[in-house]
């Protein structure tokens, strides 16, 4: 009996579990049918929370006079509100440019140095969505999302084959999900199209107390 009273006990004392997860998807960076570089895209669930996103691209390209290379990187943190912080950063054979987004005091401070221009401003709205939760989660028509580089807010709009496109300045990108997820996504360019394709997906789960 008092072995029962114990292992009940036990049972309704037990802590909390807490499980942390990583979900990880890797993409071909192709270009007219040929391999030019990778994306790598992280989910990681800190808690219930927190959440981090994470996209890395390595691009290379061989033109005819020069070879274009291109490194991308964006950290996103949310919280249950929205947007705590976001970083995006770009070394190419241009220079190096990037793009920062701080939540503090009720509002967002924007500093950005891009290759045509450089800025520091204030964002009021809250940011519920950005662009690398797109690799993630399928989007509703009209979702409000922030580009995290561009620091501009646009909407995504859901075509009649299901796709859904973002525009952002000049950039143009169509999105294919497959049962919610991403599985191709198609970025307009005037010289050719860029495509990133699924090659890959994996999670992972760590259970603590």
């Amino acid at each position: 009996m008092n072995l029962l009273i114990f292992i009940l006990y036990f049972f309704y004392n037990i802590p909390v579990f807490s499980q942390e997860t990583v979900e990880m998807k890797k993409y071909a960076i192709e270009m007219a049918g040929i391999k030019v570089g990778e994306m790598n895209a992280t989910k990681h669930q800190v808690s219930k929370d927190v959440v981090n996103y994470k996209v890395k691209s390595d691009v290379k390209v061989n033109l005819l006079v020069f070879t274009l290379k291109i490194k991308y990187e964006v950290n996103s943190q949310f919280d249950k509100n929205g947007l705590v912080f976001s970083e995006a950063k770009v070394n190419s054979n241009k220079g190096y440019f990037y793009t920062t987004t701080t939540f503090k005091n009720g509002h967002y401070e924007v500093k950005s140095k891009q290759e045509k221009k450089e800025f520091e401003k204030m964002l009021t709205s809250y940011i519920t969505w950005t662009s690398s939760r797109l690799f993630f989660d399928e989007p509703s028509h009209n979702q409000k999302f922030y580009a995290e580089y561009y620091a501009l807010f646009n909407n995504v709009k859901k075509n009649k084959d299901g796709t859904f496109t973002c525009q952002i300045e000049n950039n143009i990108d169509k999105y294919v999900y497959e049962s919610g997820k991403l599985i191709k996504v198609i970025k307009k360019n005037p010289i050719k199209n860029i495509e990133l394709r699924l090659i890959s997906e994996k999670m992972q789960a760590n259970i603590g107390l």
